[in-house]
This record gives C-alpha cells, structure tokens and sequence, in this order.
C-alpha cells in the first residue's frame, strides 16, 4: 500500500503528527509506501491513500483512492468548509472538533489523538514552571506576566513563593512586554531549543502554564502530561478532554468566535490565574507529587487506548492498487470540445496561440476553436489554413467576462476549454482537463489554481501560488477553466474585466475539481497581461518548463519584441515603465484573486518542496 502523508511539515507539533501515522501505518501494514509530501506542491506521486494533515490542497485529491483530512481547528478556515464533502472522511482529535464537523458533513470521525511520551521523572522540582507557548502565536504568555506583576505589587510574601518561571518562546512569532522588574521570577528563552533542551525543562519543572486561546488538540499541554508535570491551563475543550476535566482551569474572561478559522477564541482571566497561582503555591508537596502521578497515568491510558483504536481503523484499510489513468474515460468516449480563446490587439502572441492549438493531442476531428476579437487590429489574416476555427469579431470593446460568454454562446459543441492567446498549453492540456472531468465522481468544472509562470522579457520562472487562506472561487485561475454548456448556463460569466472566476464557480465548489497545472499550462507574464503578477526579485534563472526548441524560440520572439517595443516607447531600457501598464487597456492592478506568494521554480516536475505559503501551524 502507498500513503501520501501532506502538510507543512515545517511546524513541530505537523511534524510529530506525521511521524505517529507512519509508525503506525508501518506498524499495521508491514511494507507500506509512506510519501511525505509539502502541501503547497500541485501534484505528488499516485497512492492508494492521500492524509491531509492540518492543511489541505484539492489539486492532490486525484492522486489517491482514498482522501482523508486531519484538521486542527485554528488552522482550519472557514473558506475551506467546501473541502469537507470533496474528501472521502474527516478524521478528527478532539471531541470539541467533532461537535463542529459533524454539523458541516457526516463523513467525520473521532479518533482521539496522542504524543509522542517525554521522560517521566518522579522527582520533579515545583518551585519551578515552564510556560508552554513557542512560535504558537495562540499562547501569547501575557496573562502569567500580568498575573505575576500584579501579585508583585499586591502581595510579596505570595509572590515570593511563586515557583520561577522559564518561558521558551520565537519573537518572529509571539510578541509581548516584558517588565524588567520580574527578571529574578521569570526568565525568557528567546531561541529555539534542541529536543533535548526541552526535554530535560519538562523533566525538571514540577508546573506547565498553557493559557492557549484555542487548540486542535494540545501536543505541549500532553507532553507535559507525560511529564508529570502539574498543570495551570485555559478553560478549553482540548484541555478539558486531556485532564478528564480535572487540573486547575483558568475562568475564561471572555470568548468569541474564531474570526477567519473555524471554533472559538479564549481570552483567561488575569484575576483568576492569580486564585489559581495561589492555590497551587498552597497545595502541600505530597499532593502536587500525587497529580504528577495521576497526569502520567492519564496520558498512559489515553495513550494506550489511542494506539489500540488506531490500529483497527488503519488495519481496515485496505483499498485496491491505484491508477489515475485507469479512472479516465477510455478514448472512444471522449466527447466534442470547443476550445475559447480571447484576444484584443495582441497579433504579437498570436503564433503562440496558434501553436499551442496546432500541437493538441485530443482528436482533430472532436475540436472546434473559437475566436473571440474585439481589438481594432483584428487578427482574423492570421488564421487562414488553420481547421477547425471559427472567428468571431466584435465592434465594440467589451469586458473579458462578457468575451467568455460570447465565445460560450458561439461554441458548438457541449465541452468548453478555455486557453488564452498568451500561455503555453502542454499538448495534453485539453485532453488532460476532459479525462479529470470525466473522472469518477465525474465534474462539471476543472481548473488549476497555483499556476507555473515565465516571465518572458525577464527571463524568470516562478510559481504564482494565491494564499490557501483564500476560497477556492477566489484563487482559480480562469486561463485553465474548462466546464460542461450546462454548468454555463445555469451561472454565466459577470460582466466584468477581472476575476470574473470567482462569481463563476462560487457556491459550485462540488461540482469542481481542482487539478495539477503539470499538463495543463505555463503562464507568460509580460508587460501586456491583463493581470499582473509580482515576479520575484533576483537575476534570470531562464526557462525550467521543458520547452522545445520550437516553442522557446516563439516566446523568445515575442519577448524580444516586447523589449523592443518598450525601448521605443520609453526612450529608454523602458522594462518598469513597460512591466507596469497594461499593453490592452485593460488596468494592470493587482487582483484580490491573484494576492500571491512567488517562489522560483526549478522544474515543472521538480520534485523539491515549495517553501511553507501559510501561516505558521499550531502543534
């Protein structure tokens, strides 16, 4: 069997997740295949099972028999709730997580989840505490802070027998005031500590203070646990489902709802954590040694029953070999395509457009292209000798939206693809995009999203990647539409210039497929784009997208002429002026839709990990 395990590994608590699946797949399944796959990749290798961990990438979900999705609540945004009925279960940690999912699909399942075990060491110090937060930016530490300064200035004998505190912690994450005065009860660790470092501050401290305002399961607050040590946490459902409900619990002062991600935001009680500093100062050494004992105890059991539980759900799966190319329609049945391409005053990229048809490897007699011109230099001359095109030329300038339905409404046959005059289409793009809509569940609509970018004047490759925080409507990139006349006419196109996608697909989600841009398309950006895209800064890394001699040499004419053509306008290099105007009238602003992230791009096949795109991760 082959699992693709996918994530931002980047984050420790992702990282431990991944390591316990893998132990207990190899556990269960003996020689299982275990891919470890960056999320932010738009294609991985064929397995029988993808396990989305924390963060989700649709583009995979074709690689896979089986999709499964282990999401951290904090981390999950309520843009992506249309990907909880795209994946086969969801499979969550805590009961707090099931009670929200549930209401939204009825494939979740509660499995619980563990840690991996720290030292238990019985003789533990609880005059000293460690304060559980890292780069986690939901632990901010400045309620213990304000606690501890306010039992300074109202009570010193207390404060005096406050345990000492050790708050390890990342300042590119966590931001907080720190007053100088409680230098001799706390102490800062602002670096990184190795395992080891940390293992042996929880083997140590008799105390772990956590006031998280929210969690998809709590790995610092079980390690602790683990540990042995006593805990002063937030009054959360993670927590409270860890204790057994038992453990001093800070009053929560006040509770919103999460503003972006699904659940709650916890804001604790200063006063409260004072009581709570009290009473654990109060409780007899004896009594705090019994709770070290009975949180090792409970992370013990729970453990154990984890593990067990684990091992059924994964010991029944057992799906059949997986082939992608076996899930496509066989070639007989592969229908009638009109294929829609725009264009306004852009004779220039014409040859690239004709090229990009001419080389289609669907079967000439099933495709049609249609031709929609609303520029003054009408480039209808260029098409004389090519099959199958039908011109379509119109009097007025008109908005890209409204040029799509046109182009729809003209189209003969049933199966629309959408390739713009200037990008490059793979000879498999069009037969790629029919065979993933007609894919079992068959779709309406495909489309890629994160989408490969040269930049022909520049001589850059890159890779436009829209944040995954946005929804998927918003982060489509129209260039690569293609969808059934019946999923067009029950919503068209809006009359508008840009992100005209978003309206599109919006509240269609299921009906979609997202898909690798691999065979699909490379956009060329250059100073006549109607959308603009940031290319990154540094010095020409050239063309990584496997063009042959042919094609480099069409879009290197066309950037060549580009260059020429700014040169002469400017008087000058004229690349800046030229790179921010848009050469067809149309405003060259950045798109809400197209807010991206650029990372240089290796290969189109490159196998190597796009750096992390999103927020940092929750352990």
């Amino acid at each position: 069997m082959r699992v693709n395990l996918i994530g931002n590994f980047d984050s420790k608590g992702l990282m431990q997740d991944a390591m316990i699946l893998r132990g207990l797949l190899a556990n269960v399944h003996g020689e299982v295949q275990i891919h470890r796959v960056h999320h932010a990749m738009p294609q991985c290798a064929e397995a029988e099972i993808n396990i989305f961990i924390e963060v989700i990438n649709p583009s995979l979900f074709s690689y896979a028999a089986k999709n499964i999705w282990i999401p951290n609540i904090e981390w999950t945004h309520k843009a992506h709730i249309p990907y909880l009925k795209m994946v086969d279960e969801v499979w969550v940690k805590t009961r707090e997580a099931r009670d929200i999912f549930s209401e939204l699909t009825s494939n979740t399942r509660y499995i619980g989840w563990t840690s991996i075990d720290k030292v238990f060491h019985e003789k533990k110090n609880y005059h000293k505490g460690i304060v559980l937060v890292g780069k986690n930016i939901y632990r901010n530490p400045k309620p213990v802070i304000q606690a501890y300064l306010k039992i300074k200035e109202s009570n010193a004998n207390l404060y005096s027998l406050l345990p000492d505190l050790v708050i390890p912690y990342n300042p590119e994450c966590v931001e907080f005031f720190f007053p100088s005065e409680l230098q001799n009860k706390i102490t800062l660790i602002s670096r990184v500590l190795t395992e080891s470092e940390y293992d042996d501050l929880l083997k140590e401290c008799g105390l772990a203070i956590c006031t998280s305002a929210t969690e998809g399961f709590g790995h610092a607050v079980n390690e602790a646990m683990s540990s042995g040590c006593n805990l002063i946490v937030s009054n959360i459902q993670p927590f409270l489902e860890l204790t057994d409900n038992r453990g001093l619990f800070i009053a929560t002062k006040e509770k919103v709802e999460h503003p972006t991600c699904m659940g709650n935001l916890v804001d604790v009680s200063v006063l409260d954590l004072m009581v709570k500093l009290q009473g654990y100062v109060n409780t007899p050494f004896k009594a705090k040694e019994v709770v070290s004992e009975r949180n090792r105890e409970m992370y013990e059991v729970r453990h154990a029953k984890f593990i067990e539980s684990m091992q059924k759900l994964l010991g029944g799966l057992k799906p059949e070999e997986y082939v992608l190319a076996n899930t496509f329609p066989p070639e007989s049945e592969l229908p009638d395509v009109s294929i829609v391409t725009l264009t306004y005053n852009r004779r220039i990229f014409m040859p690239l457009a004709q090229y990009s048809y001419m080389i289609q490897s669907y079967p000439e007699q099933k495709l049609e292209w249609i031709i929609v011109d609303d520029g003054e230099d009408s480039i209808e001359d260029m098409l004389f000798g090519i099959p199958n095109v039908k011109y379509v030329r119109l009097d007025t300038k008109t908005s890209i939206g409204e040029k799509r339905n046109i182009g729809v409404k003209s189209a003969m046959y049933d199966m629309i693809v959408m390739m713009d005059d200037d990008d490059v289409y793979p000879n498999n793009s069009v037969l790629h995009r029919i065979a993933m809509m007609g894919k079992e569940p068959k779709k309406q609509c495909v489309f890629s999203t994160t989408i490969p970018c040269y930049d022909i004047q520049k001589h850059i490759s890159f890779m436009n990647v829209p944040p995954y925080s946005l929804p998927m409507a918003q982060r489509v990139s129209e260039a690569s539409l293609a969808f059934t006349r019946q999923f067009w006419e029950d919503r068209k196109f809006t009359d508008i210039q840009i992100a005209e996608g978003n309206a599109f697909i919006h509240g269609r989600e299921e009906m979609c497929r997202e898909v690798s841009p691999q065979e699909v398309i490379v956009s060329l950006v250059h100073g006549k784009n109607t959308s603009s895209r940031k290319v990154p800064e540094g010095e020409p890394n050239g063309c990584h997208y496997g063009f042959n001699e042919q094609l480099f040499a069409v879009v290197s004419e066309i950037g060549n002429q580009l260059n020429t053509s700014c040169q002469t306008e400017t008087g000058g290099d004229g690349g800046l002026t030229c790179l921010t105007s848009g050469g067809d009238d149309h405003p060259c602003q950045q798109e809400h839709h197209h807010q991206e992230h650029q990372h240089h791009h290796h290969h189109a096949s490159s196998d190597q990990p796009l750096q992390a795109c999103d927020e940092p991760s929750s352990s």
